[in-house]
């Protein structure tokens, strides 16, 4: 139970539009740690909340549409997942299947919670500083706990046997099927965002570092993330003086 009130202010936490949430709960890797450390698995809960972020390395909102919840597919994902004691590629589909009912959560939190900035106008005009923070801080907070925190709760405390039941019920070719979309899943993930990649500028980088790891055997992430940013770094800060050279201006 402790647990599961954990979760929920978890979930609160992580949509209530704050810096901290954004920054530390946010991606499904992080909101995994958290997860993890509620109970007590924080290795096993940072591992199921990166496979989860690899299939949604292309996730992308616009104008606040999301093809599938962030929120809920890396943080109640990764709480079911842990519970059930499920592989990671189970938990992958699970997480990816309860991003997409949580979608139906962010519609109704963004509906909602679009009725307090017209009211707060109200208060502007009158400058009426503690009205506007106080329907900011109140109302539009109740709603992230009835949409976002109570429904974690809930989850977190009869999701797992649900999900353990469901298993339970599936034939083997059936459960064979969820571990090979669980591993085709992260690979979507990575094909989305190469999309957005595709440039002739960035391809080369790509190639540099398939390369490198094909052909060194490197498994090291780290490394490549130190190898990454400093090839970011050089071509960042040599654009200026190509530009200068062939006499190109910058668009505005």
């Amino acid at each position: 139970m402790i647990q599961a009130v954990l979760v929920g202010v978890l979930a609160w936490m992580q949509s209530s539009s704050n810096p901290l949430g954004w920054w530390l709960i946010r991606e499904p890797l992080m909101a995994g740690f958290w997860v993890g450390l509620i109970y007590g698995k924080p290795v096993e809960g940072l591992i199921i909340g990166a496979a989860i972020n690899v299939a949604f390395l292309g996730w992308n909102s616009t104008g606040g549409a999301n093809p599938s919840d962030l929120y809920s597919a890396g943080l109640l994902g990764t709480a079911v997942a842990i519970q059930s004691n499920i592989s990671i590629e189970q938990a992958v589909v699970i997480a990816v299947s309860l991003g997409v009912i949580g979608n139906y959560a962010w519609i109704m939190f963004m509906s909602v919670n679009s009725m307090w900035p017209s009211l707060q106008d109200k208060y502007a005009e009158k400058g009426d500083v503690r009205g506007i923070m106080l329907i900011q801080a109140i109302p539009s907070q109740l709603v992230v706990i009835l949409v976002r925190g109570i429904p974690a709760f809930l989850a977190a405390l009869y999701g797992p046997s649900m999900i353990e039941g469901l298993l339970a019920s599936v034939p083997a070719w059936g459960i064979a099927g969820f571990n090979t979309v669980g591993k085709v899943l992260p690979a979507v993930g990575i094909a989305m965002l190469l999309k957005y990649m595709a440039r002739k500028d960035l391809l080369v980088f790509f190639g540099i570092g398939f390369a490198t790891s094909a052909y060194t055997g490197m498994n090291n992430l780290l490394y490549a993330a130190f190898l990454g940013a400093a090839m970011g770094y050089i071509y960042i800060s040599l654009q200026p003086e190509v530009k200068a050279e062939t006499g190109e201006e910058d668009e505005i």
